[in-house]
């Protein structure tokens, strides 16, 4: 996701009075979602059983969610998955009609531009079905690693409606073409399809998710907060630029943030001296 105008002063990461609103460990109790924080990653589970269907109130408490993580300096990644055997079924019926319908696409709409604000890198671990608002919940992420068995897809059309966020989005990830078949088909896609077709990062043997996920996860705790961070900016603020423009700006993000950090200079000196760097996650 874009984020347009991201530039932030560097003082946002020297600034000792800027510190996290939440401990290194922390839980934040929702209705529908887990989310808690340990070791610099942010795990957002969604949990409305049966199959995780995205309600007006469960899309609010997301969105707030990705919102609480703007002053969270230690964050390294944010994770998104399901709990129980879906990632998300899509949207709930009932909000289609009558004055919900306006609050669901602004609920949902909400969330898309919490996840272009945010600076943190996210990933969505999709270990089953990701259907509708699901599968364009799940793509609208940085990182997407997706079981062999998990099914993807916008069904919507069946039903006589579309999902407004993936009619803008969905173009601009897996090309005209493929959002139109996607889109006004309405047939499924396997993990390898959408892997394919770049829906989603990597498809991974169901048995070997969890490892593979543990194992991304543990690449990024490993790394310096900041320089995940601000690489994230850079790339992500230059997605709806100009090639020249999306240059500049992520000259702009290493030259006047990413030089006045103090991991950086941490960075280069391990490299000199052929060790790992050991990270003040400033």
């Amino acid at each position: 996701m874009a984020q347009k105008g991201a530039s932030r002063m560097a003082e946002d990461f020297d600034d000792p009075q800027d510190q996290d609103v939440f401990a290194p460990s922390s839980v934040r109790e929702f209705q529908h979602l887990h989310v808690d924080t340990a070791q610099g990653v942010t795990r957002i589970t969604l949990d409305r059983p049966p199959a995780n269907v995205l309600s007006v109130e469960m899309m609010q408490e997301l969105a707030t969610a990705i919102e609480s993580l703007e002053y969270q300096r230690d964050v390294k990644l944010v994770t998104l998955s399901g709990a129980g055997k879906y990632f998300s079924a899509g949207f709930e019926l009932g909000d289609h009609l009558g004055d919900r319908g306006y609050t669901m696409l602004e609920s949902f709409r909400r969330i898309f531009e919490a996840l272009a604000k945010v600076d943190k890198p996210t990933l969505a671990v999709v270990a089953g079905p990701a259907l509708g608002a699901g599968c364009i919940l799940a793509a609208g992420c940085d990182l997407v690693l997706a079981a062999h068995s998990a099914k993807l897809g916008h069904p919507e059309i069946r039903g006589g409606v579309f999902n407004t966020v993936a009619a803008a989005l969905l173009p601009r990830l897996v090309g005209r073409k493929r959002a139109f078949e996607i889109l006004m088909t309405g047939a499924s896609l396997s993990a390898a399809d959408a892997e394919r077709i770049g829906l989603v990062t990597r498809a991974i043997p169901d048995e070997r998710l969890d490892a593979e996920v543990a194992a991304l996860v543990q690449r990024f705790r490993e790394s310096s907060a900041p320089v995940m961070q601000l690489t994230r900016r850079a790339i992500a603020g230059g997605l709806d630029l100009p090639y020249e423009d999306a240059v500049r700006h992520a000259e702009d993000v290493y030259l006047n943030q990413l030089l006045n950090t103090q991991d950086v200079e941490e960075g280069l000196r391990a490299v000199a001296e052929k060790r790992k760097p050991v990270w003040k996650d400033r």
